[in-house]
């Protein structure tokens, strides 16, 4: 009993500080205009759009110290009003006796602490508020009025993580309130579960990255190619030893090793979590047992008559089974993925924006992923909910031998983390190679990912 007590005890300290952790990272530290805003009601936010068309921008400072610029930016249709807290850019001078680098300030629309009222240009009503307090510009929350209703929207990297949701405060409240009464306001509304960033969690991810890129150099790409469970070069197809051709007389060798990894993209893959794995067990995870089907077919369907002649699934499969293995391991305990909640399967966003338009989205999709708009988002999300955790994915895409099947081949590796500033990034891994997240997204047109979690850790000793 005295046992289990101390363990509550620990447990209930450990979750009463991650709030006051991000209290202080996001609440305290964040810039907040409302003192500002209610000096400027009147000469800003509802005077006529022609006076606002005219004004330049102005300074204003609150009791603290901060400074905030005031400024009008004209749209097509709209006018915005914005409230933005001074921040500091590096700016370089190139002059007759060479360079000098000096911060400048900047007030910056997305800024964290930034405020922006939208108003109609031609009826000068108020259209919508958005808000600013994350490193990510993309990251907000966005306020509009209805009737005599608000409502409320969080956005992150062009996702809804919620839209429209009831806010139960006029309007004009929002003019003059601040960042801590609209989380106050919005605690049970707004999924803030999704973009609380509390830095300094990310370790081990950060640990497996450097290993991995130090390694890098040393890999050579090579289809089909793996090392088995005793550390040996295998072909996967085939579960043999890989061979070359004597081109003198024909016969089979095993070639010497000269120090480099021969790796296919599902190799890759699995060198990965090998390097958890083999510390603890000892052994390589075997090729036969990652193989083993997760997503079965009628036999007289399309796909099982297919799937008789090759594998559709092969790199679901894979990583499915890969992700198994390291949370077996891990907890010591035998899991399937069925049963060891290794895949990715939530619905976080109930809508997407595409060319300015709003779109349904169809979130998780079972034994075929997300659509890739989905997947930036969703590794955003993913870090701050599952910090320490890892994404090995499945590519599902279109065949290169009939265009009208779909397959799961490429696979991929994942390590989201926020930096100390809180700062999200993604180390981007494939095929023995690191790419960066954007080239990632350029690679896949109408295409699904299937992502599939593991632990990071920092006995990270792959071969």
């Amino acid at each position: 009993m005295k046992v289990m007590k101390k363990v509550f005890c620990i447990i209930s300290f450990a979750l009463l500080n991650v709030i006051p952790v991000f209290a202080d990272y996001l609440l305290g530290s964040l810039p907040d205009s409302s003192e500002i805003r209610s000096r400027i009601i009147d000469s800003w936010f509802t005077a006529p759009v022609s006076e606002l068309q005219k004004k330049n921008p102005e300074l204003y400072e609150d009791a603290t110290g901060n400074v905030f610029q005031v400024r009008a930016e004209e749209g097509f249709d709209s006018i915005f009003i914005i409230v933005s807290p001074r921040g500091y850019q590096e700016v370089t001078f190139v002059h007759e006796d060479g360079e000098q680098t000096m911060q400048v300030a900047a007030y910056e629309r997305g800024a964290p602490g930034s405020w922006v009222l939208t108003r109609n240009k031609a009826t000068g009503k108020a259209e919508n508020i958005q808000w600013y307090f994350n490193k990510d510009a993309s990251v907000y929350i966005q306020f509009k009025p209805v009737g005599s209703k608000t409502y409320g929207d969080m956005i992150i990297l062009g996702m809804y993580a919620a839209r429209s949701v009831a806010i139960g405060v006029p309007f004009n409240r929002l003019y003059t309130a601040s960042f801590l009464d609209i989380h106050r306001w919005t605690e049970k509304s707004l999924p803030w579960k999704n973009v609380e960033v509390i830095p300094g969690q990310y370790r081990d991810i950060l640990t497996m990255i450097q290993i991995i890129r130090e390694k890098i150099p040393s890999i050579d790409y090579a289809p089909d190619l793996c090392y088995n469970e005793e550390g040996k070069l295998y072909s996967i197809l085939k579960n043999k030893p890989f061979t070359l051709i004597n081109e003198e007389d024909g016969s089979e060798y095993i070639p010497e090793d000269n120090g480099r990894l021969s790796l296919s993209g599902a190799g890759f893959i699995k060198w990965i979590v090998d390097g958890i794995i083999e510390p603890v067990t000892g052994k390589n995870t075997a090729i036969a047992e990652l193989e083993q089907p997760t997503v079965y077919f009628d036999s007289t369907s399309k796909n099982g008559v297919i799937s008789q002649e090759a594998s559709i699934t092969f790199a679901l499969d894979w990583v499915r089974n890969l992700a198994a293995k390291a949370v077996s391991v891990r907890t010591g305990r035998s899991f399937t993925f069925e049963n060891g909640g290794v895949d990715v399967n939530v619905k976080i966003f109930s809508s997407d924006i595409q060319n300015g338009k709003v779109v349904d989205n169809t979130g998780y999709i079972p034994d075929t992923g997300y659509e890739f708009k989905n997947l930036k988002a969703m590794l955003y999300v993913l870090a701050v909910r599952e910090p320490g955790w890892f994404y090995i994915a499945a590519v599902k895409q279109h065949s290169a031998i009939k265009h009208d099947e779909f397959v799961f081949s490429d696979t991929a590796v994942f390590f989201p983390y926020f930096d100390d500033s809180g700062k999200f990034d993604c180390a981007v891994f494939m095929n023995g190679k690191e790419v960066s997240f954007e080239d990632y997204l350029s690679l896949y047109k109408n295409a699904y990912i299937h992502l599939n979690r593991v632990k990071s850790s920092e006995y990270f000793y792959p071969r």
